[in-house]
This record gives C-alpha cells, structure tokens and sequence, in this order.
C-alpha cells in the first residue's frame, strides 16, 4: 500500500498538536516569535526557503509562521519592482523568520549593468538596511545565462557587494552553481571551482556567506553528486572564501516551465527534497562551524502554499528543516554572522 498520503497528514497533525501542545506559542506558530531589532544574529544553521512572489501574503505567512524551526526565507526582488512593492511582506514576515534579500535573479542580472546593479543595491539596502538580515549580491554566477562572460558578470556582483558592505555595512552572500562536468555547462569559463578562483578579491576575501545551487537536471545526463563529491567541493570552497560560511542554495524539483516534458509529482519532489538535506549531517561533521545549512528550496510558492493544499511539500519540508543540525556535534566558537560577530543558537 502507497502511505506516502497518510505520513504526510500524521505529520501534518504532529505540527498542529506541537503547536496547541505548547503555551509558549500563539495560535498557528509553530515557533516563537523572532526578535524584529536591527542586527539580530543569524541562527547558526540556516533553515532556507526561496519565495519567488508575494501574491498570497497571507497564506505564505501563515506556511512559515507554522514551521517548527524559524526559517530564512529567501525573498526574489523581481525586475521592475520598488521597494514599496516588498515593504508588506517583509513587514510580515520579519517576525516569523529571518530575512535574506535577492537583489537580482540570476536570469535577471544579464538586463543590469554594473551601474544599475550598484544603483539597485543602493535603493533597496537603504530602505531595508534594519529588516534584511542577509543580502545575496549575486545568484548561480557562473551560469551563461546570467552574462556573457565572467569580466562582466563579475563587475556587477562587485558593484552590488561594495554598495551592501561597503556603504551600508550588510551581511553579503553569493550563490554559485554546482556543475557535475562540462556536461553541464556551455562555456568553460562556467567550470565552479576555476570560477570562484577567479572573482576579485575583494569579493572573494569579504563575503559572509557562499551556497551551492544544485539541481539535478540542469545536467544532461542528470547530475546526481554524492556527499562526498559536495564535501569535497565545499573544502575547496573554504580556501577560496576564508571568511565566508558554506551552504545549500537553491535546490528543487524542476519541471515544464524549466524546460522539461513535465511536471514533478510528489514522490520526485520529497526523493529530492529527502535527499539533499539528508546529507546535512556528513556536511557539518566534514566542514564544522564553517557548514551553514541553507537549502533554500526554489519552489516553495508551488509546492508548500497554502500548505494543506491537496499533494502539499509543506510537511515534507516542515520535517526536513526541522531536522537541520539536530544531530550536530559541538565545535569550538568561532566568528558568526551577526552584526557584533556573534550568532544565536539553533
């Protein structure tokens, strides 16, 4: 018998009596509040989602104010949008979770110059400087599709990191696709590890944070790495950025819109899902208090709003997100992500 339907709603159920069980917690939160100061610490392990649009505000509030562990969402800024555009959301959201702004899309960044790329950062940071926790200044950089080389792409991740470090003093990260082999990519210059070597320094030296965007099949033949594999580039990863925590990016279960004959049902989902987080464990035990979590799952709209929607991910990622560092090991202290170099707990 298929029980995947009746996990789902015995998770569903735990979730809702987790929340009615505990005093602390007001009707639909399943964690407490976050505290809305300015240059609050990030937690030590990230708990991601990627929110590509804020259309149905109040049911995306109500998937995140549900979640047993305070995520980090990730808000898309689109093309043509102001900041006004996002001031409710992230109004809304700040109490429920901790807040990491995309300034440009990678699809996005080939329509900006570095001047437009500098100029939205400005606009942007100034009127979210004490509400973005985490600003990501460039997004699957070594990606084609983003520019037409590297000089070019990287002069616009460097005008946006030196307008959020630089003028406002923000938290940066940077994502970076994660290429199996050249059968991945078009142009040599797109290879990860000889990229990231070659971003300026000043980049390289000063970022907070640096993820790994995967998914499978962006490659063909679909790319399917093991933890190893990703340990292995994480390590090399850590030389190239000194400073900067690791972690998942973007992951998902692709489908028409992206290319391919169909959509994903929702055992290909949750065999994705299940997979890549499932690896959280070997990644903090290899790489310490340099792993970060992340896993900012791409089509969390989708596939988690409203979350008791029929063939909902919400409990899948509900369980998973949870699960992040639970198992972790303690490592020494060392330098976080929060404005006076401190970092909360999990």
């Amino acid at each position: 018998m298929d029980t995947r339907g009746f996990r789902s709603l015995v998770a569903t159920i735990a979730a809702l009596a987790l929340c009615a069980a505990s005093p602390a917690l007001a009707p639909g939160w399943g964690h407490p509040p976050l505290p809305k100061s300015a240059g609050r610490a990030l937690p030590a392990t990230l708990r991601g989602v990627t929110i590509d649009q804020v259309a149905r505000l109040t049911a995306l509030v109500q998937s995140i104010r549900a979640l047993r562990s305070a995520p980090t969402v990730r808000l898309v800024f689109d093309p043509g949008m102001t900041p006004g555009d996002y001031s409710p959301a992230i109004s809304r959201l700040r109490p429920a979770a901790y807040v990491m702004a995309e300034l440009i899309d990678s699809e996005a960044m080939r329509g900006f110059s570095a001047g437009a790329a500098a100029r939205r950062a400005r606009s942007f940071g100034a009127a979210f400087k004490d509400q973005v926790d985490l600003w990501e200044i460039g997004n699957e950089v070594n990606g084609a599709w983003v520019g037409r080389n590297q000089a070019e792409i990287d002069g616009k991740v460097a005008a946006a990191y030196d307008v959020i470090h630089g003028e406002l003093g923000g938290r940066t990260a940077l994502t970076l696709n994660y290429w199996a082999g050249p059968q991945c990519y078009e142009q040599p210059w797109e290879a990860t590890l000889a990229y990231a070597r070659a971003m300026p320094k000043r980049v390289r030296l000063g970022v907070d944070v640096v993820l790994l965007s995967l998914y499978e099949t962006a490659c063909d033949p679909v790319q399917r790495p093991s933890a190893r594999q990703l340990i292995e580039t994480f390590r090399e990863l850590a030389t190239i950025f000194p400073k900067a925590r690791l972690g998942m990016g973007e992951i998902g279960a692709q489908g028409v819109v992206d290319g391919l004959a169909r959509e994903p049902d929702l055992a290909e989902k949750q065999r994705i899902a299940q997979r890549y987080y499932g690896m959280d464990t070997a990644f903090r035990r290899a790489l310490g208090a340099r792993w970060a979590g992340g896993y900012f799952w791409w089509y969390y709209t989708r596939d988690a709003v409203p979350m008791g929607k029929a063939g909902s991910l919400w409990p899948t990622l509900d369980e998973l997100l949870a699960g992040l560092g639970r198992r972790q090991q303690k490592t020494p202290p060392e330098r976080g992500l929060s404005g006076d170099g401190g970092r909360s707990k999990d």
